[in-house]
């Protein structure tokens, strides 16, 4: 049998973020859950540094200066800090990642929200999308695909200033990607199977271990949502925890 080629890619310019709310144990909600899902391009930078413990060393000299003893525990990877930068103020969503309390107006509208003191304990599961350099429109197209499964304790980072014209608002939050969660399989279609038909993710996330994966893929980003929805088929939301297809 002969090896299946590696799809190599490079992943250039944001597209859309989706976010999905999650339960205390990272598991993605149940169907018809309200306010659970937010799909947005208000962004101008999605960020993934790694939290890295160095190992220890043991490093020792003999009396003539010689080595006598050179070793080091291999480096552990902890967990990875996620930084999103908005570039609207997006009600909804921003509650979806913090918990804070949204504000609305006589109608209902949200109109802002709180920034509140304390712990955020709420967690979120990130989608990312972008496009691919070279094969980024008509037939054919692929697009970049990151997922972090469980994101939490979202907080403001930096600062938030109001000032002259040549000043552009913004508001950065950060959070961290856990790697225990029940995504699997994920509950949305963003992976072609072999017959072409969307589906969810052909290799489930591992659980604990996987913090985040980045692939290309056949299926486009999902359409843009007025704020949070409920997770349903009709936003996209196929294939529910206790439905999901086996691999």
């Amino acid at each position: 049998m002969s090896p299946i080629p590696q799809t190599a890619f490079k992943p250039f310019k944001g597209r859309t973020i989706r976010l999905t709310k999650l339960d205390p144990c990272c598991t993605p909600p149940p169907e018809g859950t309200p306010c659970s899902v937010a799909v947005f391009d208000s962004f101008t930078t999605v960020s993934i540094e790694p939290n890295v413990e160095e190992g220890e060393v043991a490093f020792e000299r003999k009396a003539n200066g010689d080595v006598c003893i050179n070793e080091r525990d291999p480096n552990l990877l902890q967990d990875l800090t996620v930084s999103l930068t908005l570039c609207q103020v997006l009600p909804e969503d921003i509650s979806l990642l913090t918990g804070w309390p949204v504000t609305r107006d006589a109608a209902g509208q949200a109109i802002g929200f709180d920034i509140m003191s304390g712990v955020s304990t709420d967690e979120t599961g990130v989608e990312i999308w972008s496009g691919v350099a070279g094969i980024d429109c008509g037939q054919g197209a692929r697009y970049g695909y990151t997922v972090l499964p469980c994101t939490s304790g979202w907080q403001i980072d930096g600062t938030i200033e109001w000032a002259g014209i040549d000043t552009i608002w913004a508001i950065t939050l950060t959070a961290t990607a856990k790697d225990n969660h029940a995504w699997g399989s994920g509950p949305y279609a963003v992976q072609n199977d072999l017959l072409g038909a969307p589906g969810p993710l052909l290799d489930p996330m591992q659980s604990p271990g996987s913090l985040a994966r980045i692939m290309s893929t056949d299926v486009p980003p999902p359409a843009l949502t007025d704020g949070c929805v409920a997770a349903t088929a009709e936003n996209g939301y196929l294939f529910p925890p206790d439905e999901s297809p086996s691999p």
